[in-house]
C-alpha cells in the first residue's frame, strides 16, 4: 500500500467514540482517527513482511499513521545499526506518551545484535535533556536494561536528569518504579539521595505504591520517608 492507501484504510478502521476517548488521554495531539492499537500492530506486521522501507518513505498525516511507523521501525527485520539510524530519524515524530511508550516497548533486539549499542544510545538520549527524546531513552532503558550490568548507571542517570517537562518527569518516575521492583535497596537509596527533584520523587513513590508487586510494609515506609522530606523548589 502507498501512503494514500494506508491513510484510507486507517480511516475505514476509525471509531468515533474511540477517537474521543483517545483525545482525552492525549490533550493537544492532533489528527487522531480513533483506531485501536491491536489493529495498528496488525497493519505494521503486514507492512513489515513486504517493502517496509518504501512505507517509511511516506510522511505521516495522522497519529495512527505515526504509530504504524513506530511499530515498523521497532519490529521490521533489520540489523541493530539500521534500527538505531531509523530510530534517530523518528525521534522528532515522538510528540506524545503513547507513541513514545508503544515504540520503546516494541523495539526489537535481534539475537545477533549487540545490546550495548542500544544502551549507549539510551544514555545519549537521556543526556539530551529534552522532554520526549529523553523519555524515549528512559523508557527504553526500563524496557531492556533493568539488570545487574546496567542498574547502577541507570539509576545514576535517571535521578540526576534535570526536569524538562511533565512527560519526562513521569517517564523517569515510571522507570524508577520498575527499577525498585527488581532492585529495591539500590533504587531506594538512589531516589532518596537528594538528587531527584521533590516533584519527581513524589511521582516515583506514587508509582511504586501503585504496584501490586510491592509489599504494604515497603509502600508505607516509602510514604513515611517522603513525608519527612522538605519540598524543594525546582
Amino acid at each position: 500500500m502507498n501512503g494514500d492507501e494506508i491513510d484510507a484504510y486507517l480511516r475505514e478502521l476509525a471509531e468515533p467514540d474511540f477517537r474521543e476517548f483517545t483525545c482525552k488521554l492525549m490533550p493537544g495531539t492532533d489528527n487522531v482517527l480513533g483506531v485501536r492499537v491491536p489493529e495498528l500492530r496488525k497493519i505494521a506486521k503486514q507492512i513489515s513482511k513486504g517493502d517496509w522501507r518504501e512505507f517509511l518513505g511516506y510522511p505521516s498525516k495522522t497519529f495512527e499513521h505515526t504509530m504504524v511507523r513506530a511499530f515498523v521501525i521497532a519490529t521490521a527485520p533489520m540489523d541493530m545499526d539500521e534500527r538505531l539510524s531509523l530510530t534517530d530519524g523518528f525521534i522528532p515524530e515522538v510528540t506524545n506518551w503513547a507513541i513514545n511508550d508503544s515504540f520503546c516497548n516494541s523495539w526489537k533486539i535481534g539475537t545477533k545484535d549487540d545490546p550495548e549499542k542500544l544502551w549507549d544510545y539510551c544514555l545519549a538520549l537521556v543526556d539530551r535533556h529534552e522532554e520526549f527524546p529523553s523519555r524515549v531513552g528512559a523508557v527504553m532503558m526500563m524496557t531492556h536494561f533493568i539488570d545487574e550490568a546496567h542498574i547502577d548507571k541507570m539509576l545514576d542517570k535517571l535521578v540526576s536528569c534535570p526536569r524538562c517537562g511533565y512527560y519526562l518527569d513521569m517517564g523517569i518516575a515510571w522507570a524508577l518504579s520498575f527499577c525498585y521492583i527488581r532492585f529495591p535497596e539500590k533504587t531506594e537509596q538512589a531516589i532518596f539521595d537528594g538528587r531527584l527533584e521533590y516533584e519527581v520523587l513524589n511521582m516515583t513513590v506514587r508509582k511504586i505504591r501503585d504496584s501490586f508487586r510491592i509489599s504494604k510494609e515497603d509502600k508505607d515506609r516509602l510514604k513515611d520517608r517522603l513525608k519527612g522530606i522538605t519540598r524543594r523548589s525546582s
